[in-house]
This record gives C-alpha cells, sequence and structure tokens, in this order.
C-alpha cells in the first residue's frame, strides 16, 4: 500500500503542477505532458511478495483537459507503455507486457475520480494487480486511495497469481 501511495502522490502532485498552468490551459486547450515512472520500483502489500518493475517503453502522455475557471476536469492517459514485473522472490518469474491503455480520468465535484482503463492495462487494486484487456470503470474517493471497480468487461487476470 505505502508504494501505491507514493505512485497516488506522484501523480497528484503532477496535477498540482498541471493545475497552476491551468489559465494557460484554458486559452490553448489541453496541457500535453509527458508521464513520468520511475524505474525500476518495487510494489509491496498487494501480491504475497515485492513485485518489482522495470519500464521497457515509456512512450505514454497525459492530456489535462481544464474547465473554463482552469479547474482540471479531465485527463486522458495515451501512448505506448510497455513494463516488465517480476517477483523478487523469483527472479526468473517475470512478464513483460504491454499496458499501454488508454485511460480516462475525470475529477469528480466531491473528490473522487472515475477512472475508465480501455485496452491492456495494470490496474492496482488493493488485492490484487488486475491486467485487463477491455474496458475497467475504477472510481476512487480521492488521488491518494485505492479505487473499487464498478464494472468490468473483456479479460481479466490477476498478475500476483500469473507471478506467483
Amino acid at each position: 500500500m505505502a508504494v501505491i501511495k507514493r505512485v497516488l502522490s506522484a501523480f497528484a502532485l503532477s496535477l498540482l503542477v498541471s493545475v497552476a498552468l491551468a489559465p494557460a490551459a484554458v486559452a490553448a486547450g489541453p496541457v500535453r505532458e509527458k508521464l513520468i515512472i520511475p524505474t525500476p520500483g518495487t510494489i509491496d502489500g498487494i501480491c504475497d511478495f515485492t513485485v518489482v518493475y522495470t519500464i521497457a517503453v515509456n512512450n505514454e502522455y497525459n492530456k489535462n483537459f481544464y474547465d473554463a475557471s482552469g479547474k482540471l476536469v479531465r485527463t486522458l492517459t495515451e501512448g505506448r507503455l510497455v513494463v516488465t514485473f517480476t517477483n523478487a522472490t523469483k527472479p526468473l518469474s517475470s512478464l513483460t507486457l504491454n499496458v499501454s491503455g488508454p485511460a480516462q480520468t475525470v475529477y469528480n465535484a466531491d473528490g473522487s475520480q472515475t477512472i475508465t482503463f480501455l485496452g491492456n492495462s495494470a490496474i492496482f487494486l488493493a488485492d490484487q494487480i488486475m491486467l485487463s484487456s477491455g474496458r475497467v470503470v475504477v472510481i476512487a474517493p480521492d488521488a491518494l486511495s485505492v479505487g473499487v471497480v464498478v464494472l468490468a468487461a473483456g479479460t481479466r487476470h490477476n498478475l500476483c497469481t500469473m507471478l506467483a
């Protein structure tokens, strides 16, 4: 959970920087910025073991959309992202996956977020890392909380089970 909170904190900080640029965004349309993912990294607290990840390809970008008052209302994440996930206790147990999405995050008035994953995605939940191909909708109470799946269509696999 601590790693998820760090990742979510970094994402939230990136969004705060985007909000600071909002007046320019209103006049010029959406703001496009490179998605920065620190690598290598570890994911603890979801699987029964530590998952090590490395980024093989990262050509992903966020497009941030603002309302007339400069408030961030939506982010579209798209581009190519290929990640290698490895079971830290079994270094030969690894998978390299295209998790390019795309995904869309809508920032709701109550502070919650509705995240819609399309295509191939890695979705970090409280009890699994879901690999999906299709449409998955997750609602998170805020930027630093793990979300809940409210709709899932297509194929889904648990990365923890696959790497065990």
